[in-house]
């Protein structure tokens, strides 16, 4: 027999539900709202003999009781469960970066040395940064998972909302709650009914603060349906960037030397997020991909109709049948992106081509343009050191397509259409255009690093005009970020005219079907807008001296905090991961009795990075060896941590002592000739 349950008469259920509401309100309050809003829920929660289960309306949701289900589904899980692991740190398998490089070889060889090894029974598996909850359903399981494994913050997935709002009123989500706050940790909630939107949070949520424990990352999946397939598809798509490194120390230097150097080397103008003159022509972004050689003939057909945005190597594509763009893009930070261009630009006319660039590009990149825009990449420290009381331009990056796309759209082109934003190949061996550098140049393989590596594809993605397209994590990356994008200029209309992989948000169009109606005209009045829309600056204006004195005293001041900080975590026998990811993460946050201060938010960029590789290391030797072997591998860990920033500290006083003096020089040139 079938009883419905009216919990909300019930007043240890209704006790129950406000501790709960008040416990989820502390990091979800908007959620909360939503959740106290709920009057006349559509299911219902009904007792079945001696067990629970969920009413939909049409049918019940669990075959068996609920407290039959989840303790079957549970044991199954406990036996095999399903984690994310990084797995012990491989020597061979170093990131580029020479000094993170270096740190990590001497932290697995110290261990070797100390006679620590990976242990066979994984002793301490149970530990990791995050349980994730694929649905939720009444969540009889949540309790389970974080009283069984020692996980640091919560992820709760679920498409219906109604079925939380039963769980508040059933379990103790208020005692869950307050261990992961105990831990130090953070609880997510993703409520939402798309697999796009929901993968896209589950991403975000899982790169947060405590990503430097993602190793071990438990997934649970509650129960199966067409939108938690597509989140699982969605995670596996994007595993690749959610492990991924939020900046490196070498890198982050090399930013805000060629950022500062492009500001005192000429006149500049700067392209910000501002509300624009929608444009009445479409713009076309040309990218490099294969498909492109195949739209050409419509490319040259409307070029005097649209603005043309050339993409990284999509210029000498272009430049090689005649066609010449109206705007060039580049993001990479690298000689090598220079060289291409010195090579293109001792090959073709590129007068009447506007560079847009990252403000990070190599100086020497802009250099061959007569005419240069620059945009503040986000997430990198020059932009947080040139644009304290901006926003960085969002979503222009990893790949020159992106800052293709982010550039039309940003400049208020209704309609953008792609071509040869493949992100794949359909064939072997043709993984960009026949006209590219890629075939053209025989020194453009040894540019940079990772050229070779873009043209080698071993995943399979869908195709945007059907069947599947070969790719790799970099432009599965990009193709995130685009999705992304669309979504966020959601009234404007993308088109991908690119035979390679799907993306979310811009719709397949064949070239040749393409038909416009804007005229020359119209374009004439678009560039017109388009230069009238980015901020001018005169050479060295922009570069604050005073700024960069403060930056120098701020970053010796914060490298003792962090020396202190690591002599008092050395006093500790019993080493605690969560507590002293804590203590580190504590470092690159405002004081509790100072406020925000963009300029040490400039040294947590140049540093964060780095440091957490480090310890995202550490984090999955401790999980790998055996409790008596802990206190080693911590105390090792420690003492490569301290001698490898005191390198970092010597290497970016030098950098900022540098800059200063070109900054001053300028200065001094300046006030000279006035």
């Amino acid at each position: 027999m079938i009883k419905i349950l009216d919990l909300t008469k019930d007043p240890e259920a209704c006790d129950r539900f406000e501790r709960n509401l008040a416990a989820l309100a502390r990091h979800d309050p908007d959620l909360a709202q939503q959740l106290r809003a709920i009057d006349e829920p559509v299911s219902k929660i009904v007792e079945v003999g001696d067990d629970l289960n969920l009413d939909i309306g049409h049918t019940l949701f669990y075959d068996t009781g609920v407290r039959q289900f989840v303790d079957e589904q549970y044991s199954a899980y406990a036996a095999d469960p399903y984690r994310i692991e990084i797995g012990w740190p491989v020597r061979d398998n170093f990131p580029p970066q020479l000094m993170t490089k270096m740190a990590i070889k001497r932290l697995t060889y110290g261990a070797t040395a100390l006679g620590i090894e990976k242990q066979k029974d994984n002793k301490q598996q149970g530990i990791t940064g995050f349980a994730v909850s694929i649905g939720v359903g009444i969540g009889d399981h949540i309790g389970r998972m974080l009283n069984d494994y020692e996980a640091q913050s919560l992820i709760a997935v679920e498409q219906f909302i109604e079925f939380l709002w039963h769980s508040l009123y059933l379990n103790p989500w208020d005692e869950w709650i307050e261990l992961v706050e105990r831990r130090k940790g953070q609880v997510f909630f993703i409520l939402d009914d798309n697999a796009v939107s929901v993968s896209s949070e589950l991403t975000t949520a899982l790169r947060s603060d405590n990503g430097g424990t993602l190793d071990g990352t438990l997934v649970y999946t509650h129960y199966r349906s067409h939108l938690v397939r597509e989140i699982h598809k969605g995670l596996s798509d994007q595993i690749s960037y959610i492990g991924s490194n939020r900046g490196f120390f070498e890198d982050e230097n090399i930013m805000i030397m060629n950022a500062t150097r492009n500001f005192l080397a000429r006149d500049y103008a700067v392209w910000r997020t501002r509300p624009r003159r929608e444009k009445l022509c479409p713009a076309f972004v040309v990218a490099a991909g294969p498909s492109v050689d195949m739209a050409l003939d419509t490319i040259r057909k409307y070029k005097d109709q649209v603005v043309l945005i050339s993409c990284g190597s999509g210029l000498k594509v272009l430049l090689s049948q005649g066609i010449r763009p109206d705007y060039h893009i580049e993001v990479e930070n690298t000689f090598g992106q220079a060289d291409i261009l010195e090579r293109v630009a001792s090959q073709y006319d590129l007068s009447g081509i506007t560079f847009v660039g990252a403000a990070t590009v190599n100086p020497r990149t802009a250099a061959v343009f007569d005419k240069v825009i620059f945009f503040h990449r986000d997430t990198v420290c020059s932009s947080r050191f040139y644009e304290m009381n901006e926003d960085p331009m969002y979503l222009a990056v990893p790949t020159v397509s992106n800052g293709g796309a982010r550039f039309a759209l940003g400049m208020a082109f209704k309609e953008v259409y792609l071509f040869g934003v493949d992100l794949g190949s359909r064939i072997p061996d043709y993984h960009h255009s026949k006209s590219s550098g890629y075939y053209t140049d025989k020194d453009f393989m040894f540019s940079f690093h990772g050229t070779k590596e873009s043209t080698e594809m071993n995943l399979t993605m869908d195709g945007n005009f059907g069947g599947t397209v070969t790719t790799h994590d970099g432009f599965l990356l990009s193709r995130l970020f685009m999705q992304k994008l669309t979504k966020m200029f959601s009234s404007y209309t993308v088109y991908n005219c690119s035979d390679g992989v799907e993306i979310p948000g811009a719709i397949p169009k064949l070239p040749q079907t393409i038909k416009l109606t804007s005229t020359p005209k119209d374009r004439e009045s678009a560039l017109m807008y388009a230069d009238r829309e980015v901020e001018k600056f005169a050479k060295g204006e922009g570069v604050p001296l005073d700024r960069f004195y403060d930056l120098r005293q701020k970053t010796v001041n914060w490298y003792q905090d962090i020396y202190a900080a690591i002599d008092e975590m050395k006093t500790v026998t019993k080493p605690d991961p969560f507590a002293s990811y804590g203590t580190l993460w504590s470092l690159f946050q405002p004081k509790p009795s100072e406020g925000f201060d963009p300029i040490m938010a400039v040294i947590w960029q140049n540093n964060y990075g780095t440091l957490m590789t480090l310890f995202n290391v550490y984090f999955r030797m401790h999980r790998r060896v055996t409790d008596e072997q802990a206190p080693a591998i911590y105390q090792l860990f420690l003492d490569e941590l301290r001698g490898f920033l005191n390198d970092m500290e010597v290497i970016l006083l030098s950098v900022l002592d540098e800059l200063i003096g070109e900054v001053e020089a300028v200065a001094a040139e300046k006030v000279k000739s006035a």
